[in-house]
């Protein structure tokens, strides 16, 4: 639900890690101060009304925004066994492939992205399109096409990025330190193994298990009555009555093996705690990532934020060739009690800021404020998750941010390490 933040020093994230997600960051345009309270924000993340058709899916209404722009954002929630690791990734490019080409004649905006707890699929365009609109989403959650080269394409496109990734040092820190902090979690962008065993039998049976109308929920912000979105919504994706069971068979293999090139120590630590619908966790990255920013002197170190289902992750690794080894480890190990001891209002206060800025701004538009709401949504099933997450933002203060650094700190820390 955070989006990215980015920040100067950092590591680039790695998609593969992401069945949780997230988000490099980073300390974003100068530093501001505190912005006054503003309830009125929090309003516009509240819906209009909140409906549960049958044959349909729930349907969430925002108020109406200028400019007869519409935007639709059809969340489907997605458990993938370990032996199945990589299937939302392979349904999220079938689909927007089936997207891209239908879009193109309205000139429609078309996103399918895989989030910590399914897949979205997304649409923007014209008001007077919104029939053609809803036609597109129904089309991305139709039953893929898995007898042609898209099912080929996709799964060799993700297997490319899961060896690439495995290559690099930095991403098989990450990559080490998620398989420690989360040894139950499946990583959702899958291994060699389980990406290579997607034939069109197993992602079929993940179409039909997931992709459930009574399963789905729509937000839509488009200024229209709505009888005409129930009505061109209604019959998405599988019916009901359509009962499939997860695979249920055992991740194949353990950590991954193979050396990897590097000249430099990489090392890590990752440390979770709190709930994932609290503002707390993008804030305690934007401090740490600034008193680590400070010390990172002749080394390069990175902040990075997993939003799992159920915690925030707060990771924050470093690389140093051998002369700097020692002040490498000392910064990463010591970042977050650091930045607890250092904790000041107005350091607080200028962190809430700029998070609440990067709220707003990725909800500047129709498309992006359903995907803040559908979002908040996917994580609490909560319809004004997004405006509430909105307001305890605005409310969070030192001695918040101080118990979330205290719950960090609690247990030891998942700790990983790449050698030259």
């Amino acid at each position: 639900m955070v989006g990215r933040l980015r920040a100067p020093f950092f590591i680039p994230m790695l998609p593969a890690l992401l069945a949780v997600t997230m988000a490099a960051v980073q300390t974003a345009p100068p530093p501001v101060s505190a912005s006054p309270r503003h309830p009125v924000a929090a309003e516009a993340f509240r819906p209009d009304s909140v409906l549960a058709p049958p044959g349909g899916p729930r349907t969430v209404l925002l108020g109406a925004t200028s400019g007869g722009v519409a935007a639709l954002r059809l969340s489907v929630p997605l458990d993938e066994s370990p032996v199945e690791a990589g299937v939302g990734f392979v349904l999220r490019d079938l689909a927007r492939a089936r997207m891209e080409s239908l879009a193109r004649p309205v000139g429609a905006r078309v996103s399918a992205s895989r989030t910590p707890w399914g897949l979205a699929y997304a649409v923007e365009g014209a008001v007077a399109d919104i029939e053609y609109l809803a036609y597109l989403l129904r089309e991305a959650v139709a039953e893929p096409d898995v007898g042609g080269v898209g099912l080929t394409s996709a799964r060799q496109a993700l297997s490319r990025e899961v060896a690439q990734a495995l290559e690099a040092p930095g991403p098989r820190v990450l990559d080490l330190l998620r398989r420690r902090v989360a040894p139950g979690l499946t990583a959702t962008q899958g291994t060699e193994t389980t990406v290579a065993g997607l034939d069109a039998a197993r992602v079929l049976a993940a179409w039909r298990r997931s992709h459930r109308s009574d399963r789905m929920t729509l937000v839509a912000s488009a200024g229209v009555a709505p009888e005409v979105i129930l009505a061109a919504t209604r019959g998405m994706g599988v019916p009901v009555d359509v009962v499939e069971p997860p695979l249920n068979a055992p991740a194949p293999g353990g950590e991954p093996a193979g050396r990897v090139q590097t000249l430099r120590t990489w090392y890590g630590e990752a440390r979770s705690a709190g709930a994932p619908d609290q503002p707390v966790g993008p804030v305690a990255a934007l401090l740490v990532a600034d008193v680590l920013g400070a010390r990172a002197v002749g080394f390069e170190a990175g902040v990075e934020l997993w939003e799992l289902a159920d915690r925030w992750v707060l990771a924050v690794v470093g690389a140093a060739y051998r002369s700097d080894l020692a002040s490498m480890r000392a910064a990463v190990s010591s970042a977050v009690a650091d930045t607890r001891t250092g904790l000041t209002d107005e350091a607080v206060a200028d962190a809430v800021a700029r998070v609440r800025r990067d709220f707003l701004a990725r909800a500047r538009t129709p498309g992006g404020i359903v995907a803040s709401v559908g979002r908040s949504m996917e994580a609490s099933g909560d319809p004004m998750a997004a405006a509430r997450y909105l307001t305890d933002l605005e409310a969070l203060d030192r001695a918040g941010m101080d118990a979330f650094f205290g719950a960090l700190m609690a247990a030891e820390p998942a700790r990983a390490e790449v050698r030259p």
